[in-house]
């Protein structure tokens, strides 16, 4: 059909789109801050445990949950474990740290266990330019993981887009 849009860039097998929004978690990044588990700054065992109880676990649903504590405490190495142990079944991914940090670790350990052999001898656009606050360190991960089986890489959007490495 004359005068009729191809999309180019569809059409090429050669050209594969790598996006890291794809890797976002579905519910997102969750905080929980376990302050309130602490009374008058002190860690108690079975106080720390009805407050563990107390917690939905299902509320952390397919979320990347960031445990912290926003106060400046001594805590306890155990509590680490028994909250992530109650969590485990629901979450996504469990970090200790702000939500930027473990957000940075949830990706570090998700691009790891990739198989990059499908990027072999390929043309890669690394995309950019999305909703979601996907960390510079995914974008290191990624182009490290790329660079070392793409032909080309390149980063952004199919019509206009930043040439990194060429093989």
């Amino acid at each position: 059909m004359e005068g009729e849009i191809r999309n180019r860039v569809a059409e090429n097998d050669q050209l594969v789109v790598f996006d890291l929004e794809d890797y976002f978690p579905p519910a997102s990044v969750k905080s929980l801050d376990i302050v309130s588990m602490s009374q008058a700054g002190v860690f108690r065992e079975k106080t720390v445990r009805d407050a563990i109880a107390a917690i939905n676990p299902e509320s952390y649903s397919d979320a990347v949950v960031a445990i912290d504590c926003s106060e400046d405490l001594l805590i306890p190495q155990w509590i680490w474990p028994m909250l992530s142990s109650h969590l485990a079944e629901y979450a996504l991914y469990l970090g200790a740290g702000s939500p930027t940090a473990v957000l940075q670790q949830y990706y570090a350990q998700r691009l790891s266990h990739l198989d990059w052999s499908f990027y072999t001898g390929k043309k890669v656009l690394l995309k950019g330019c999305g909703h979601y606050p996907v960390p510079n360190s995914a974008y290191v991960q990624a182009a490290m993981h790329l660079r070392l089986t793409a032909q080309k890489l390149m980063y952004g959007e199919a019509c206009s887009n930043v040439p990194i490495y060429r093989g």
